[in-house]
């Protein structure tokens, strides 16, 4: 069977903690740990291994790289299958243009065994990253090597951090930072979380308040405003979505009433006002709700200047069924002034079907 060149491949843009470059689409995500400050990702086509990145954070500002890519080189040969020869290669040239230099220290690397790998280890910021393209050895891929490296960019300072899986790209906002992922072939979750800093004052102030009032009422215990200190995001991909809203095909909005049902336990004790609409044929619905507050029916002057410095949680919902792909998206996000503004920066940011 003939398999195409890598060179003849298209490509699009691949996105992880704040790395992004140009992949070929046929490659996916095989392989993921650490969070955004160190971490592992591996790239699969439907043969072989084709990408790996690494990134740690460092404190050093004149971290030695080839040091780092001793230990790298030692990781190899661990993992490597036993008896193969390997030869390594360091300061390669990899890299034409000065531009992809400014603001980095960059160390080209090569190695073949069995099969054949170009890599780049560099330090930007406060991050070395380690990026390897892998092939076979009689493989025409210089084309793909040099796109894939002439577009790597480490983007941490970009407003939006693109996140990138199985089709599904979205920008967030940098001060969320990544929590958890869950990717499955019928179900996508990314779950994030940020700590904003303008109400630091108002949190301290309502847990000043809620040890007063469990020490006087102890119906009032256990306030808890640890929670409502962070801004939390998620972004949830289900499919096929045909197959999902089959039971509520009777109801008048098929698509609120799985959502009801499905997030019975996350609405609870928010009265939500909906808005329905459509656009570009996909049916989309949101919901906004404020949560009521345990001291609400308390009649305490601290609690009443309280509720002016800190607004209250708002929780908002951004959900659509796209008809294009058969799939529903749901962005959901609880904060104290952001929530809304969030959930649809975040919404606009995913193309569910091509256009």
């Amino acid at each position: 069977m003939h398999k195409p060149a890598l060179s003849s491949y298209q490509y699009e843009k691949f996105g992880w903690a704040g790395i992004q470059l140009d992949i070929p689409t046929t490659w996916e995500l095989s392989g993921l740990s650490g969070d955004e400050k160190t971490g592992y990702l591996r790239l699969d086509d439907a043969d072989m291994p084709r990408l790996e990145l690494k990134w740690a954070h460092t404190r050093r500002k004149k971290p030695d790289l080839h040091a780092t890519l001793d230990e790298y080189f030692k990781l190899i040969r661990k993992t490597y299958k036993k008896g193969s020869e390997l030869s390594f290669r360091r300061n390669v040239n990899l890299i034409k243009e000065q531009d992809f230099f400014e603001g980095r220290t960059v160390l080209g690397f090569s190695w073949k065994g069995s099969i054949r790998a170009n890599g780049l280890i560099f330090h930007a910021g406060k991050r070395i990253t380690i990026v390897q393209v892998m092939g076979r050895l009689k493989e025409n891929w210089r084309p793909t090597v040099g796109r894939i490296f002439q577009s790597i960019a480490d983007r941490g300072d970009a407003p939006l951090t693109l996140w990138s899986a199985y089709g599904l790209k979205l920008g967030v906002p940098k001060a969320y930072k990544l929590e958890r992922q869950k990717l499955l072939s019928g179900y996508l979750l990314f779950t994030f979380v940020a700590k904003p800093m303008r109400f630091q004052g108002a949190i301290r102030l309502a847990k000043q308040v809620g040890n007063r009032l469990q020490k006087t009422n102890g119906s009032v215990g256990n306030t808890d405003f640890s929670s409502s200190a962070k801004g939390r995001l998620s972004i949830e991909r289900y499919g096929p979505a045909e197959v999902l809203l089959g039971d509520y095909k009777g109801a008048p909005n098929p698509l609120e009433a799985w959502f009801r049902a499905k997030y019975a336990k996350a609405i609870r004790g928010y009265g939500f006002e909906v808005t329905s609409h459509t656009d570009s044929e996909d049916e989309r619905l949101t919901l906004i709700g404020e949560q009521t507050r345990l001291y609400d029916g308390v009649p305490l002057t601290p609690v009443l200047m309280l509720d002016k410095l800190s607004k209250r949680t708002t929780l908002v919902f951004h959900l659509w069924r796209c008809k294009h792909s058969n799939r529903i998206y749901v962005i959901q996000s609880i904060g104290y002034a952001d929530a809304q503004s969030t959930a649809q920066q975040v919404a606009q940011s995913i193309e569910c079907h091509e256009k």
